[in-house]
């Protein structure tokens, strides 16, 4: 069953709220979603992702509608298939599916990577041209393509020969994004519609959560107190970013702006008494953060190694939203 509580956020201007007066209070409904494991969310709170199909137990790609999310739709799994997932929604409840394709924009042109003989290559496909190979970096031999805005800008990420790289394509040109200093590899995770990217740069020291613009380049977005990784896995017009931090005791969900740097959510935030929010997975225009949470404590990723895309969820999701 569906539970929705109330919670306060205490935020300063442009952290989660568009509001402009600095340090005003700012009211959340946080909604826990059906069992599942949600991915992608949009502008009208639709969540996409993957979830359990009761009468038959298979695992099937899910959306949770914004106006029913008691009852999770199912759009089932291709002929022969073991399982399916959604990692991918538009503002038109368009989905894409996971394991392959993991963006869809406002056009319904999807982005992910296919596999073959000559190995793994990012792809765009739209119904014009079908499916286009993005290529890869000189010296690589594989990329994967994460996300797409609606200006058909591609995120993803490449080998090369210097390592992997954070990559950017914008029409046949593919950029490399670079890496942190003192750091070996970078990946992407998203791109807003200003061009901006997320992800996290790799190295001896960990992970750690960067923000790249076309005005700044790479940016660090460090670590929670305490914290010794981090990954940015969403951003919105906005430039909100959300992620998660881990330390020795755990994971922690947070967001950045560039007003209020990282901040800890669950240092204004919870649910019910036990329950920890892990990692924010997703923001939107709207200021809805698609947020994992776990009762009792959550160990890290241990390693500092990036969880795959859909991969297995904390015990409870839960969808942020700004109260009126």
């Amino acid at each position: 069953m569906t539970s929705v509580v109330t919670v306060i956020l205490a935020v300063t201007a442009g952290v989660v709220t568009f509001r402009e007066t600095l340090g005003e209070t700012t009211a959340y409904t946080v909604s826990e979603l059906p069992a599942g494991v949600p991915c992608r969310l949009n502008d009208f709170g639709d969540v996409a992702g993957k979830g359990g199909d009761s009468p038959s137990g298979e695992i099937l790609a899910t959306i949770w509608h914004h106006g029913n999310r008691r009852h999770p739709k199912h759009l089932g799994k291709l002929h022969g298939g073991e399982y399916s997932s959604a990692s991918g929604i538009n503002d038109a409840g368009e989905v894409d599916n996971c394991g392959q394709a993991f963006g869809i924009n406002r056009d319904g042109h999807v982005v992910g990577y296919s596999s073959g003989p000559n190995g793994k290559r990012a792809f765009l496909w739209t119904r014009r041209t079908g499916v286009r190979n993005l290529g890869v970096l000189p010296g690589g031999n594989y990329s994967s393509a994460c996300d797409i805005n609606d200006w058909d800008q591609v995120a993803g990420t490449s080998a090369s020969a210097a390592g992997d790289r954070a990559v950017l394509w914008t029409n046949t040109n593919i950029r490399d994004l670079g890496r942190l200093p003192g750091d070996e590899s970078s990946e992407a995770s998203t791109i807003n519609n200003n061009g901006d990217i997320v992800g996290y740069s790799k190295g001896p020291r960990g992970m750690r959560a960067f923000l790249w613009t076309e005005a700044t380049g790479m940016q660090d977005l460090g670590v929670l107190p305490g914290g010794n990784s981090s990954r940015a896995l969403g951003i919105n017009d906005m430039g909100a970013v959300v992620g998660s931090s881990t330390s020795s005791s755990g994971d922690r969900a947070f967001i950045w702006t560039k007003e209020a740097g990282m901040r800890d959510l669950n240092n204004s935030a919870s649910v019910t008494s036990g329950v920890m929010f892990v990692e924010a997975h997703a923001i939107n225009n709207r200021g809805q953060i698609l947020m994992m949470g776990s009762s009792g404590t959550h160990g890290s990723h241990g390693t500092g190694e990036a969880a795959p895309q859909c991969a297995p969820a904390p015990p409870s999701s839960f969808l942020l939203t700004p109260s009126p």
